[in-house]
């Protein structure tokens, strides 16, 4: 993929100039109730594909840095089995507090962020492992996502290649 914006120091402003545009791509996709959530999810997911695959996550970890990340009693399972602590006590381990049945940690960067690498990578809690998630239901979670291109060059990519396509395809 060429013209990739990688370097997320840059996200924020970017994403600031094209606010307006990723807002009239929600409203083309309120506009266009004949398609389907599926068929929009559908596309979002073919033009995302290559977007996720040309950047490296490694090169950034700007989410590490900056979102919240939310636990299951499973990711804290997991995290406890790996730093052998006991899955009561993971919560307080990690520095989280509990949001409902989740807990979160308090800490940004994560703790367990070594310069741009997970350090408990294959062990890293289920938010980590999915974001960013597009689908399913993109055109009702559009918000969310649009707030996400101040930190992540990935969605900032997807958001801009989709605004442009439905350009393209008003246009031809």
């Amino acid at each position: 993929m060429d013209n990739l914006i990688t370097d997320y120091n840059l996200l924020p402003s970017l994403a600031k100039q094209h606010q307006d545009e990723f807002e009239v791509l929600g409203y083309t996709l309120d506009l266009l109730e004949e398609l389907a959530d599926e068929q929009i999810d559908a596309w979002v997911d073919t033009i995302a594909m290559p977007i996720v695959e040309a950047i490296d996550c490694t090169k950034c970890a700007n989410c590490c840095r900056s979102l919240d990340v939310y636990l299951t009693e499973t990711d804290a399972s997991q995290l406890g089995s790996l730093i052998d602590v006991p899955i009561d006590s993971i919560l307080d381990h990690v520095a989280a507090h509990r949001v409902g049945e989740w807990g979160t940690f308090k800490a940004k960067p994560c703790g367990f962020l070594n310069g741009s690498l997970c350090s408990v990578y294959s062990h890293r809690p289920e938010t980590c492992r999915t974001y960013p998630m597009f689908t399913p239901d993109f055109r009702w979670t559009l918000d969310d996502t649009i707030e996400g291109a101040s930190i992540c060059p990935i969605i900032y990519n997807v958001l801009i290649t989709l605004y442009r396509r439905i350009g393209e395809l008003y246009n031809s």
